[in-house]
């Protein structure tokens, strides 16, 4: 188990977070389900189940064109989304700005604009957004389970994260194109020794600002830059599921994630679908999460021990799908950490960590459908990270992916995904002195599904085989059942 920043083991004293959260969170759906359903119209009776696709995120007048084509598969359902956005327009431009991963608007969420709530904000130039992930792994291969926990799965593993976050529209006080965000949020997991809880803490104060019709966009706060760079997520959609079950080295740098957030300042450069987005950030502990979490009100803080500035830049092209036009994004970055990481070998501190990635999804085919988002897509990832202190030094990854495989499911996805992580060999080094069992690498091999089941409402369920799923101790293979519950109210 790994020991408390006193010395101590860390041990939880309150009853599991998660079954509370989870239990608030689908009381809440059985009651905004009855009210969204009063404001949501549709005109035929098909069931619109699936994954978040572009044509629930753009604004309603870039999808006109669409509209008006023949008459192709989902073109009434179509029409319904281009009704519901232009409803919604004056709400959907209040969302949180400058991220490159998405999330679905207030036109797509569980609430809606139950009882005038959200349009009564937007009066006042206010959005709001509130978002719960729930997720569960556990290994259905029988063989002995250790103790401390190895994996996650190894015994059913939960985790629960609840954000709450608000936008102000800053051009009402004469900063045109500018936005304040502000978000609070609170995490459990039941593997606490490495996944540590946080009770509550601040996910983003920042200021946000667009100039010359977003040739340049800046973002100076506290911030989760996990949403900001890279784009980890199946699809390039929160709820897509994290590519790969090991694709954290840019996280393990130092890259600040969910559920901690650091003092970050990033900016974006963008020339038609190019842009070049650089960032400068207080580093997330080389000692890891825990005594991240640990600190209270941390992620204010500029100084954490060990922890110094980390740079990162990323250029990319990144084009939405049309009919015609399939998806693209490719994307390729460096970060560099000035912290000091404890190296394996020597025991001493160095502050030069790096890592570099390259990722990359197309949508090499379209169906015959109005939502151009439907397709077969193919995607990679390649992350490497230097070993003498890193744990995880070269991942990679390959999936293909289906969005809207039915015309009955439009926006489901069916994913299936092949990754491989090698571990340090210095790290092994370390460990055979101790004469302690060790991995060399890890290859998983997950197919999922992703599915709406309403409006804000998202499952996903999927199956990995996983090959040597913990770096040390060197375990027997696992088959693990995952599942995750998203909810945007």
């Amino acid at each position: 188990m790994r020991p408390h920043q006193n010395g101590t083991n860390r041990v939880r004293k309150h009853a599991p977070e998660f079954l509370r959260v989870t239990l608030a969170a689908l009381l809440a759906i059985w009651a905004a389900h009855s009210l969204n359903a009063r404001a949501e119209t549709n005109p035929t009776p098909q069931n619109v189940v699936g994954q978040v696709a572009p044509e629930l995120k753009q604004p309603a007048k870039s999808l006109d064109q669409a509209a008006t084509q023949k008459a192709l598969p989902d073109s009434q359902l179509l029409g319904h989304i281009i009704e519901r956005k232009k409803q919604f327009a004056k709400i959907d431009a209040l969302v949180e700005h400058g991220q490159l991963t998405e999330l679905p608007p207030p036109s797509e969420s569980i609430l809606g604009d139950a009882g005038g709530f959200r349009s009564d904000l937007a009066d006042h130039g206010i959005g709001f957004n509130m978002l719960n992930m729930t997720t569960f792994a556990n290994n259905y291969l029988d063989h002995d389970r250790h103790k401390p926990q190895a994996y996650s799965g190894e015994r059913p593993t939960y985790s629960s994260n609840l954000l709450v976050g608000f936008t102000y529209d800053l051009g009402r006080v004469g900063l045109d194109n500018g936005q304040f965000i502000f978000g609070v949020g609170s995490y459990y997991s039941s593997w606490d020794e490495v996944n540590p809880s946080s009770k509550f803490s601040f996910t983003r104060i920042a200021y946000y600002q667009s100039l010359w019709d977003k040739t340049v966009e800046f973002k100076i706060g506290v911030l989760p830059n996990d949403l900001e760079f890279i784009g980890p997520f199946t699809g390039g959609t929160l709820v897509g599921g994290t590519q790969g079950l090991q694709a954290v080295i840019p996280f393990q740098v130092g890259l600040s994630h969910a559920p901690v957030s650091s003092p970050a300042a990033n900016v974006t450069l963008n020339y038609g679908n190019f842009y070049n987005k650089f960032g400068v950030q207080r580093s997330i502990s080389p000692d890891g999460m825990g005594p991240e979490i640990d600190r209270h009100a941390g992620e204010l803080d500029l100084h954490v021990d060990h922890a110094g500035a980390l740079y990162i830049d990323e250029l990319g092209y990144k084009r939405a799908s049309a009919p015609g036009t399939p998806y693209a994004w490719l994307r390729a970055g460096y970060i560099h950490n000035t912290s000091q990481y404890t190296q394996f070998l020597s025991n001493e501190r160095s502050d030069d960590n790096y890592a570099g990635y390259v990722l990359g999804d197309y949508q090499f085919y379209q169906f015959d459908s109005a939502i151009a988002s439907r397709g077969l897509y193919a995607g990679f990832t390649w992350m490497t990270a230097p070993e003498d202190r890193n744990l995880f030094d070269l991942y990679y990854g390959l999936r293909v992916f289906a969005k809207g495989p039915l015309d009955s499911r439009p926006f489901d996805m069916v994913m299936l995904e092949y990754g491989y992580t090698s571990y340090s060999d210095d790290a092994n080094k370390k460990l055979d002195t101790f004469h302690v069992s060790n991995a060399d690498d890890s290859k998983s091999t997950t197919l999922a599904y992703n599915m709406r089941v309403a409006a804000g409402t998202y499952v996903r369920a999927g199956l990995s085989y996983v090959e040597h799923p913990a770096f040390s101790p060197d375990v027997k293979d696992a088959l693990n059942l995952q599942a995750s519950f998203t909810l945007f109210f």
